[in-house]
């Protein structure tokens, strides 16, 4: 190899390690944002639905933008507890899987798309796995209530089936919500050692307004499957609502910005006392303070005053002078070209 060409392969080969260097060290900013970045949720029946929070700590000077959550399936699914998060702030990335149309070892990828304030972006790889069994099914895979108006009961059910498990019983439950009832009965047991039992939950009528989301789990006398858990979601309404439930903005091409309205009502005149999730960009108009049975919130967004670019999503917490009424949730999307 002649000298010039040696030389220009060294050089190749430093460019590209630099390259390397410098998309490992872009990587590991965002990295060392999360305490774990893999889970195993070990042996899981089919059909069961599954979710893992993988907890992002902001470590650094300057806020961080969760832009987008991707799977790498389509059994897998991803939602922030927050879309910015201010330094020294945490926000949880929960991830769920989806086994119903798998056996066996299962495992996929939610990507996370992180961005500063300042600009960095990076991706995350937040791994997920289940080992899916044969022989155990959930049908339906968890328990979703979907909107339920406070102060009335619902139920739901679902069934677990096990082929080949003559010897096998479940011994106790267990939840940590106040929430919810829960009720489980074995249904058949017969000679061929198919076992089936049947799960009643139920949302109390005196459930507080607001988000449900447990995790019932059934313990069983398999080592091997010891616990077999059940997503509980659902959402308990209260006097408050909005109107829309999500406020889309569209696209922002130019410094004008973009603004939209919420409704929000009751049976009762009130008064919102407060609004949280301005900056950023996102403005509010604020309330006048008057005691009425429906407000109009006005959200504006402006791109010069924002610090991020791509697929926005902001949430607004609205408080009142209800009594007993917990502070109701908004979210706002928008798309803000380069």
């Amino acid at each position: 190899m002649t000298r010039r060409r040696m030389i220009a392969v060294l050089a190749v080969g430093m460019a590209a390690g630099l390259v390397g260097t410098t998309s490992a060290r872009a990587a590991n900013w965002a990295d060392a944002l999360f305490a774990e970045r893999s889970h195993h949720f070990g042996p899981v029946p089919r059909g069961a639905k599954v979710k893992h929070e993988f907890v992002l700590v902001n470590k650094l000077a300057e806020p961080v933008t969760i832009l987008n959550l991707r799977p790498s399936c389509g059994c897998t699914s991803g939602k922030a507890s927050a879309s910015t998060v201010n330094p020294g702030e945490s926000a949880v990335v929960e991830a769920q899987m989806d086994t119903r149309n798998f056996l066996g070892e299962k495992a996929t990828i939610l990507f996370a798309t992180l961005v500063t304030a300042s600009g960095r972006e990076a991706e995350v790889r937040l791994h997920v796995t289940s080992h899916i069994l044969a022989d155990i099914v959930l049908n339906p895979g968890a328990i979703d209530f979907g909107t339920v108006v406070k102060g009335q009961a619902a139920t739901q059910t679902l069934t677990i089936d096990r082929i080949n498990g003559a010897n096998w019983k479940f011994e106790r439950m267990i939840s940590a919500s106040r929430a919810i009832t829960a009720q489980l009965v074995e249904t058949k047991r017969d000679a061929t050692g198919a076992v089936s039992y049947r799960l009643e939950v139920g949302i109390k009528p005196d459930a507080p307004a607001g988000p449900i989301r447990d995790e019932i789990r059934l313990l069983s006398n398999d080592r091997e499957t010891r616990s077999i858990p059940v997503m509980v979601s659902g959402w308990v309404r209260g006097d408050l609502s909005a109107s829309p439930s999500l406020l889309t903005l569209g696209e922002v091409a130019s410094a004008e910005g973009k603004q939209g309205k919420f409704i929000i009502r009751a049976s009762q005149p009130f008064a919102i006392t407060g609004v949280e999730g301005a900056g950023d960009g996102f403005s509010i108009v604020p309330p006048d303070g008057a005691k009425k049975a429906m407000h109009i919130l006005t959200v504006a967004y402006k791109p010069e005053e924002g610090t991020t670019r791509g697929d926005l999503r902001r949430i607004f917490r609205v408080s009142t002078d209800i009594p007993g009424e917990p502070p109701l949730d908004l979210t706002a999307t928008l798309h803000v070209a380069p």
